[in-house]
């Protein structure tokens, strides 16, 4: 036969059941406690040196259940290691089922698969054809490896199924016949492969040497909460692709691998900050904040637990001087009070409003680069300071006027730090593309009158606030490349860019930004988050400078549609009165499309240094 069940393939890859061990014997011999419950967590997927997760509840002789964690005596565990079932070759993620035995000897996932290999998979790509006289190995070899509750793969348990037996014990210990489980495993995969490159695009094109020394590097991503990681709301993504204990590697590797000298990320759960986040990036070298949102805590795999923003600084780059919350909800009831004077206008404002989310805002100080000019922000030392705010506008796509509220209240915040002049960061997930209200006001300073998302506005909300501000804001990616980043979420409910690195261009320049994978990348297991890559949303990485000198008032607020077209490009470059602005090249900027690392006329300066740049930065 040309298609045969794929060797060894286990009954119930997912896990989430077991089969019971015999059946009641003859004799009176009843073990002291009953295996009522065996199952892996959310039909998980082993992976090497991460532990499997199991649930195992027992019952005793009193009909008392409880749940094991390894301590009751009166049972044993038992870890054994079947037989090898190899990949499908079309999708190395997925444990393949049907085995080529007639033409390509390989191994696919489903029949369209088998058929795809069968009409289409080029004779060099074929396997090798088994020698009549090769010797299989057995179809029922399982070997023990532990015996004891939890268990780690290891590198030999890759792409075998595991079984874990519990085995509940008669008085005299020895193992009983009846009320015990089994339950397998799928394939053992690899611990996650390093972090891919990502390619860093230069301002302009123009890079200095010097300012190796006085750059950072800032991260921000949307890692997605294991709250939110669901099947049903991410059906294309492989069940074990989405648990937590494999995407949090992932995740790791990509933000060491980034270097960044400050983090912001969000839906950061607060037992993932405490138990991964935190201690793993302690020992990079990073002091961690962590906010979490003003909602109720979510009852999730045993306990209760919620989800905000965490940022993380590099302790050799940045001391923190202080830490400010903004909480949204509190600041509109604030804020409506004083707007709504009919008190039920304002409870029903007040109740849209309030959302729970919020920003967590960082003052941090640099202890490298110390302040030249009086009017600049300074710090306790002497240095530099700036304010990292992290934020998660409201996700609601019918809530357009919540969101602007939401960035009204952030930038009045904002601009009421103890600190004047201080350069701002605002990063975070901001739920809201390059066309909506909430980018506008931003960007610009206020909102067209006639914009559409002022049109939904039930509890005449918008009319009641003045949305302007003066604070010159511009957008790393914006900045850099002519356009923000083609994708920053990419599901296959939704594609588009809703996260930014925002900053001050008066007091910062932006040097480069990471190029965003596009979308040949992205659809390679039809969408985010897939096993390759661990969150529906794209992380965001730019590199920035203080300005030597401060920009001159009028000249960094002549224009907020233009937010600081001088202060916003690079150090020492100026456009002059009237002339081009030099960093944003629009549809004429080679680098608008990943096509050249430098502009024309930029003399290759991004080569400069460019060995030290690789290996620092990239």
């Amino acid at each position: 036969a040309a298609m045969a069940a794929a060797r060894g393939s286990p009954s119930n890859s997912r896990g989430s059941s077991g089969s019971r061990s015999g059946s009641r014997s003859g004799d009176d011999e009843e073990p002291e406690v009953t295996v009522m419950r065996a199952e892996l967590v959310r039909g998980h997927r082993p992976v090497v040196v991460s532990e499997v997760p199991v649930y195992v509840s027992l019952r005793d002789k009193d009909g008392r259940m409880f749940e094991d964690k390894g301590s009751c005596p009166n049972v044993r565990y038992r870890w054994l290691r079947g037989p090898v079932i190899k990949p499908c070759f079309f999708h190395p993620h997925k444990m393949s089922q049907i085995r080529d035995v007639a033409k390509t000897f390989q191994c696919y996932c489903s029949k369209e698969c088998f058929l795809r290999g069968w009409h289409n998979l080029p004779q060099h790509m074929w396997g090798s054809k088994p020698d009549d006289d090769a010797v299989e190995e057995p179809i029922a070899e399982w070997v023990e490896v532990a015996s004891t509750r939890s268990y780690c793969p290891s590198q030999q348990d890759i792409d075998r199924p595991l079984r874990f037996d519990i085995i509940p014990l008669l008085k005299d210990n020895r193992d009983s016949l009846v009320g015990g489980m089994s339950i397998t495993t799928g394939t053992v995969i690899p611990t996650p492969k390093e972090a891919r490159t990502r390619r860093m695009i230069s301002n302009g094109g123009t890079f200095n040497a010097e300012w190796l020394s006085k750059q950072f590097k800032v991260m921000n991503w949307n890692v997605l909460a294991d709250l939110y990681a669901t099947e049903s709301v991410y059906p294309y993504c492989e069940k074990w692709a989405l648990s937590w204990t494999w995407r949090k590697h992932l995740i790791l590797k990509e933000l060491k691998s980034m270097a960044a000298d400050i983090i912001t990320l969000q839906e950061v759960q607060k037992d993932a900050y405490d138990d991964w986040f935190r201690p793993q990036l302690l020992e990079a070298g990073y002091e961690g904040i962590f906010q979490q949102k003003k909602r109720e805590p979510i009852f999730h795999r045993g306990k209760y637990t919620s989800e905000g923003c965490a940022t993380f600084f590099k302790t050799t780059r940045f001391k923190r001087v202080d830490k400010h919350v903004v909480d949204y909800d509190k600041l509109s009831a604030t804020e409506v009070r004083c707007l709504i004077a009919d008190a039920q206008m304002a409870e029903k404002g007040l109740q849209r409003l309030s959302k729970g989310n919020i920003a967590l805002a960082v003052i941090l100080e640099d202890l490298h680069i110390k302040t030249t000019h009086q009017s600049q922000a300074t710090g306790p030392n002497g240095g530099h300071v700036l304010c990292v705010a992290n934020t998660h506008i409201l996700c609601d796509p019918g809530s357009a006027d919540v969101k602007l509220w939401q960035a009204h209240l952030l930038l009045q915040t904002l601009k009421q730090m103890p600190i004047s002049n201080m350069p701002l960061l605002i990063c975070g997930d901001f739920n809201s593309t390059p066309e909506s209200a909430v980018y506008e006001y931003l960007r610009r300073g206020s909102v067209r009158s006639d914009h559409e998302d002022l049109r939904n506005d039930p509890c005449g909300l918008m009319k009641q606030l003045t949305l302007r501000h003066s604070l010159p804001m511009a957008t790393a990616y914006e900045t850099c490349n002519g356009r923000e980043a083609q994708y920053t979420n990419y599901t296959e409910e939704f594609k588009g860019t809703l996260d930014y690195i925002w900053f001050s261009p008066d007091a910062l320049a932006v040097l480069a930004i990471s190029q965003v994978d596009d979308e040949s990348q992205l659809t390679q297991e039809t969408a985010l988050p897939s096993s390759t890559r661990p969150s529906d949303h794209v992380s965001l990485v730019a590199t920035f400078m203080f300005h030597d000198t401060p920009v001159e008032s009028n000249e960094a607020s002549q224009s907020q549609s233009s937010a600081g077209s001088r202060s916003a490009g690079l150090p020492g470059l100026s456009a002059g009165a009237g002339g081009p602005n030099p960093y944003h090249m629009g549809g004429s900027n080679p680098m608008a499309n990943g096509s050249a690392l430098t502009a024309p006329g930029g003399d290759g300066l991004y080569m400069a240094g460019a060995a030290l740049y690789a290996a620092q930065y990239l």
